[in-house]
């Protein structure tokens, strides 16, 4: 892969653009997306979770309350 230079950032933004995709790329983009989502070590509920008061959302939003009580369906 060449090293190129740019004098604008625009230039150099538009230079990362893929016109016209391939099979390849899109089979590159979804290892990726693969890799990043092994690196992500937060784990996001599904569903809504519903609290009384901004309080009570950041005691769960630093783990001082049992989680049983929001997932109790």
């Amino acid at each position: 892969m060449p090293v190129e230079k740019f004098k604008t950032f625009e230039k150099a933004s538009k230079s990362l653009w893929v016109k016209n995709p391939d099979s390849k790329y899109y089979e590159t983009l979804m290892d990726l997306f693969e890799f990043w989502g092994k690196l992500n070590t937060t784990k996001v509920k599904k569903g809504l979770m519903k609290f009384t008061s901004f309080d009570e959302f950041m005691q769960y939003k630093n783990f001082e309350v049992d989680d049983k009580k929001y997932n109790s369906r």
